[in-house]
């Protein structure tokens, strides 16, 4: 009876999946079209952003580490930041998954956060496959995958890294990638103080 209850269930969970698969999309899109407003709907509070990104990377330690991945800290303490505190969290979650999804085998992954002088700098740096430079302007392109293959592996939609962009935007700062060399690439973060300014406009 086990033997006969394998192939239905098998179906029943791939069923499952895809029900999932769809929901976060759907929740992505979401996502985008708030964040595609003309004021997009945040939630503005003084929070230490020193502890909201140094806990959402750190969640991502044991996924780094099941997948053979370096994680290193660089996290500046006791920085506050006006904005909408979830949103950066996810900011944070997106860079790391895509890091972490993308790095090279044995890859090292690097998150740093300090305050500047043009205000808090946020930087993601991962390892990768090598890469053709010149993509780094369309990685922020909706549903745009640089190895589909590898994309679909991992079950993204090309979605994420938008999303990014548009947090970033709707805190008045803003988000570039660039490669230091062919084998790694870094997201570099802006949130210029204070967003409490620019959200009264």
């Amino acid at each position: 009876v086990l033997e006969m209850d394998v192939g239905p269930q098998k179906w029943i969970d791939k069923a499952q999946d895809q029900v999932e698969h769809l929901k976060k999309l759907v929740n992505q899109l979401v996502t985008l079209s708030r964040l595609d407003e003309e004021k997009p709907p945040l939630t503005l509070t003084q929070f230490s952003i020193s502890e909201a990104v140094q806990e959402t990377a750190e969640s991502f330690r044991d996924f780094a580490a099941a997948n053979n991945r370096i994680l290193e800290l660089a996290i500046a303490r006791e920085l506050t930041y006006y904005g909408d505190e979830y949103a950066i969290r996810q900011l944070v979650s997106i860079l790391m998954d895509n890091a972490v999804k993308y790095s090279d085998e044995n890859g090292r992954i690097c998150l740093t956060l300090e305050k500047t002088k043009k205000g808090i700098l946020l930087r993601a740096f991962n390892t990768c496959p090598r890469m053709d430079i010149a993509e780094t302007d369309k990685l922020f392109d909706r549903f745009y995958r640089i190895d589909k293959s590898r994309s679909k592996q991992s079950g993204g939609f090309g979605i994420g890294l938008s999303i990014a962009r548009g947090i970033v935007q709707a805190h008045g700062g803003s988000i570039r990638a660039s490669c230091p060399d062919p084998r790694s690439i870094e997201f570099t973060v802006i949130l210029k103080q204070p967003a409490r300014k620019k959200a009264e406009k």
